[in-house]
């Protein structure tokens, strides 16, 4: 925070980067409204997204908020081994299909060799990113933010709870797929993520919200 402060640029941090001169906000309070107003949950792709994509999603994240600046948030790329995870997920999950049909429908999938384009988790998704963290919220934010980020390039995708169920029923297989992640951590959020296959054209309406002023 000193170094962010300093008026005179007197504080240099010697681990990190170098800092960047901010003169007020980049995004007009109009521009942000419209963004948080048109984005969309995609569940449809033609492809999946480059490594450079990728790895300007995460960038853009990387100064996302945590818990005490401990910036203890690792993440997880699943590509190329989208099927592995699947399976893996549904051998967890196996045992509890008797608790929502959801569940069931993704282990019939996955047992039936998942020749179907819709897969019942991610859909036409074929790439996640997970957040790795010490506290939900540390994972949450930052991809949340990752979800405008894609936005704003022409990429889109939607958050998936169903993934992390397995996580939650027996984290140790769970992690067991992710041998490098600190074992400290969890993983708290999944983002299906692609080059959309289809475009909305308009905002759709939504429910007035409840504010309670105390």
């Amino acid at each position: 925070h000193c170094e962010a402060v300093c008026p005179k640029g007197a504080i240099t941090l010697i681990k990190g980067d170098a800092p960047e001169d901010v003169d007020g906000c980049p995004v007009s309070a109009t521009d942000m409204a419209k963004l948080l107003r048109t984005r969309r949950s995609i569940r449809w792709f033609d492809r999946n997204c480059t490594k450079e994509e990728i790895a300007s999603l995460l960038e853009a994240v990387r100064y996302a908020p945590t818990a005490e600046n401990s910036q203890k948030v690792e993440y997880a790329v699943i590509d190329s081994r989208f099927g592995e995870f699947m399976e893996m997920l549904a051998s967890i999950l196996r045992s509890h299909t008797g608790e929502h049909p959801r569940l069931k429908q993704f282990v019939d999938y996955v047992d039936g060799g998942m020749k179907e384009k819709n897969n019942p988790f991610t859909w036409e998704g074929r790439q996640l990113i997970i957040a790795f963290a010490r506290f939900p919220i540390d994972a949450i934010i930052p991809i949340e933010q990752l979800d405008l980020m894609a936005y704003s390039m022409g990429l889109g995708g939607f958050h998936s709870r169903w993934m992390l169920q397995a996580s939650e029923n027996d984290p140790e297989k769970f992690m067991s797929f992710f041998p490098d992640v600190n074992p400290e951590l969890k993983a708290y959020a999944i983002f299906v993520v692609g080059h959309p296959r289809m475009r909305f054209i308009r905002t759709v309406p939504r429910d007035e919200r409840k504010i309670h002023y105390m």
